[in-house]
């Protein structure tokens, strides 16, 4: 398999989208003879891409294998996002041109000028029970069928550093568990993922980790109009939905942080995987000064990216 390279970059029709910089250069499923397992849940994640032709054949090999892993011991959750876009704000784009690659990767692929880009999630309650599931074997068998575009893939393992939700803020291993047992993006919502990747110097992660950590009760926790807004409405606890003519946003649904349980040549990668209502309450999000004010404090130990998709969740299920 040549799982060398992170989906290097796409070229989209009216320009080029760098998708994946090559932050994860190897297989990252086992530790090396100086690294430990992981304690605690797992999350195996990959990255891949296929011709639309083999669009059909995937959604039933994934679905036809959930039923499988379902009797597995330790299985938490499965789900699958298809790329549709890019984020602008991410990249500091000018404001007026937030949101305008909201769906221009689904949209040229749709054209065929470009292949179906997935992310796979499957969580366990721990490394033992993940690896005893074979997962990795099975994803090796299927992308074999496809041709030779899908063989440059990326897979990882990764534990969950911290995650939040519109009620509560997850840090301990119960309440990981929890959340991991009950993800809130199925495919019926129609909600926004945003898959957020970065890469650090692994001798930084634990300073990285409080500081994102910190970025995500912010970012978990705001919202536009708030109080002190001149248009404020108590009856919109959330906020009121973005859109290109406002600044305004709703609450993240669910934010996630997710480190590479191995680290890749002194590096340490993580997903910032944050689901939203929309694209325009994630964008109008990373306008707003309380969250650009925080994320400056981990911009410095930022060696790779951010690099932020958008994807729609077609496939999930909680065990």
């Amino acid at each position: 398999m040549e799982r060398r390279n992170f989906l290097k970059n796409v070229a989209l029709t009216t320009g080029s989208m760098a998708l994946f910089p090559i932050i994860a250069n190897a297989s990252m499923v086992k530790p090396s003879k100086d690294e430990k397992i992981p304690k605690g849940m797992v999350t195996l994640y990959f990255e891949f891409r296929i011709m639309g032709k083999y669009k059909d054949n995937l959604l039933e090999e994934v679905n036809r294998y959930l039923k499988i892993l379902k009797k597995k011991k330790g299985f938490l959750s499965l789900s699958l996002k298809n790329m549709v876009g890019d984020s602008t704000m991410v990249k500091n784009y000018p404001t007026e041109l937030k949101g305008v690659l909201k769906s221009a990767y689904f949209d040229a692929s749709k054209e065929g000028s470009l292949p179906l880009f997935y992310s796979l999630f499957i969580r366990f309650n721990n490394y033992h029970d993940l690896t005893s599931s074979e997962a990795t074997r099975w994803f090796s068998r299927l992308i074999s069928k496809y041709d030779k575009l899908s063989k440059n893939y990326h897979e990882g393992v990764y534990t969950t550093v911290s995650a939040g939700d519109r009620e509560h803020i997850y840090t301990t291993k119960s309440e990981i568990e929890h959340f991991l047992r009950h993800q809130k993006d199925k495919p019926t919502n129609r909600y926004v993922t945003v898959n957020n990747h970065v890469s650090i110097y692994t001798k930084d992660k634990n300073i990285f980790n409080k500081e994102s950590t910190s970025l995500l009760k912010v970012a978990q926790n705001t919202f536009r109009p708030a109080k002190g807004d001149f248009d404020y409405n108590p009856k919109f606890k959330f906020g009121i939905p973005g859109s290109y003519q406002n600044l305004h946003y709703r609450k993240a649904v669910t934010t996630e942080i997710l480190q590479s349980a191995f680290s890749d040549n002194g590096k340490t990668h993580y997903l910032f995987h944050g689901v939203w209502e929309s694209v325009y309450d994630h964008e109008n999000s990373h306008i707003d000064p309380r969250f650009r004010a925080n994320v400056m404090k981990i911009f410095p130990y930022i060696i790779q990216g951010p690099v932020e998709p958008f994807y729609e969740t077609i496939i999930l299920d909680n065990n």
